[in-house]
């Protein structure tokens, strides 16, 4: 038997009480049992969305900050090695071209697309050879009689203006290629660590030279034709897994909004070609034939182009006299009218839906950054940019539309 201070307090007789039910039960009030947790639910809740919105912030600006790091360095790539960029997206279009035509060959005769892209270079390489062969002679004989009258009549069309202080002027702001005296820096601003990019440049322009520069053009849009997945998935390996989805979807619209504004301008380009040579012809204007092959050309570049195409048949038609000036201009303007309401709004329903202001705005901002090749592809780049942003972007609702 245990000792009594040794014994539970439960066994105790007088350890436990009964409550007298008739005594009024004493109000204790403690400071922590005052109101428990009614004034500090609002408290919470507000802390949680303050630190929910600093999450948001903080995370859009890492996003803010990423893009802005992303664009500027491809800014700089961009304007240090303009023209390696341009090389790499023209050999892409060629790629395209060659890719939807064997594709189209080897639905129709069953074999591999490997073959099919093959087989139409070889179709494509004997009909250039046949005409070529036929045609050739003259044509080269009209080009270069075109090339001595365009550099006469341009070489009288300087000096006319440069013996005036205002047309002077005014020759100072255009670059050489269009008949200015401004020289072209070429890599203005990027002499800080960018002399890869500069010497890669020099090699495809100066060594090489245009011709060198076009077989690299079509011997890498071949390749790339050959094997396109294996590209692709490249891209797709380097790229993290996260955003190999968001990449996919990328290169599939680039893939899509390339294949159809290569055909709709081919299309384009082989419409007002031949308009400019036919009016031409029935003008009776010498040379007609190879300015309906400039005017076509030309007119790779919308809307700017069909001005620019116009520049050689309208110096020809001054040497003959104005009168066939005049008239030569109306035939461009009956032909940039047809271009513009009823090529165009054809071509834009079944391939790249692109408004003529951003259009233009393109052609000046990549002429002004990357020269004549950021002229020539600015509009390409466009549609595929207009169409990458609106293949991610969630569509606008119709009451949040201007």
């Amino acid at each position: 038997m245990c000792p009594p201070f040794f014994r539970p307090a439960g066994r105790r007789k007088h350890a436990v009480q009964p409550p007298d039910s008739s005594a009024p039960t004493p109000s204790i009030t403690t400071p922590a049992a005052s109101a428990p947790h009614v004034p500090e639910a609002p408290q919470l809740a507000g802390l949680e969305a303050s630190v929910h919105k600093l999450e948001n912030t903080v995370r859009r600006f890492y996003r803010l900050a990423v893009m802005v790091v992303t664009v500027t360095a491809a800014g700089l790539f961009v304007s240090s090695g303009g023209a390696v960029v341009m090389v790499v997206f023209a050999s892409a279009l060629v790629a395209v071209v060659l890719h939807a035509a064997a594709r189209i060959l080897s639905r129709l005769l069953h074999i591999p697309q490997w073959l099919s892209v093959m087989l139409f270079v070889l179709v494509l390489v004997g009909a250039l050879s046949l005409v070529v062969h036929v045609s050739g002679p003259e044509l080269m004989v009209q080009l270069s009689h075109l090339h001595e009258a365009l550099t006469s009549e341009r070489d009288a069309l300087h000096n006319m203006l440069d013996s005036n202080p205002l047309g002077h002027a005014v020759l100072d702001h255009f670059p050489r290629f269009l008949g200015g005296n401004m020289v072209p820096d070429g890599h203005a601003g990027t002499d800080n660590g960018m002399d890869f990019a500069g010497s890669m440049t020099n090699v495809l322009t100066s060594t090489f030279g245009s011709v060198g520069t076009m077989v690299v053009i079509i011997i890498a849009g071949v390749y790339f034709a050959l094997s396109p997945h294996l590209y692709a998935n490249g891209i797709l390996r380097i790229t993290p897994v996260a955003y190999r989805s968001t990449m996919r979807t990328v290169l599939l619209t680039t893939g899509h909004a390339l294949t159809a504004w290569v055909a709709g301008q081919m299309l384009d380009m082989t419409v007002v070609g031949c308009l400019t040579w036919s009016g031409l012809s029935l003008l009776g204007m010498p040379l007609a034939l190879p300015l309906g092959l400039v005017a076509g050309l030309a007119n790779f570049v919308p809307y700017l182009g069909t001005f620019i195409g116009a520049v050689p048949a309208l110096l020809i038609a001054l040497s003959v006299g104005p009168r066939e000036a005049m008239m030569v201009a109306g035939l461009y303007a009956a032909i940039q009218t047809f271009e513009g309401y009823v090529m165009s709004p054809f071509i834009q329903k079944r391939a790249v839906r692109m408004p003529p202001a951003l259009t233009i705005l393109s052609q000046t901002i990549f002429g002004a950054f990357l020269g004549m090749w950021g002229f020539i592809f600015a509009s390409p780049i466009t549609a595929v940019l207009l169409a990458v942003a609106s293949r991610l972007s969630a569509p606008l609702p119709p009451n949040e539309e201007v």
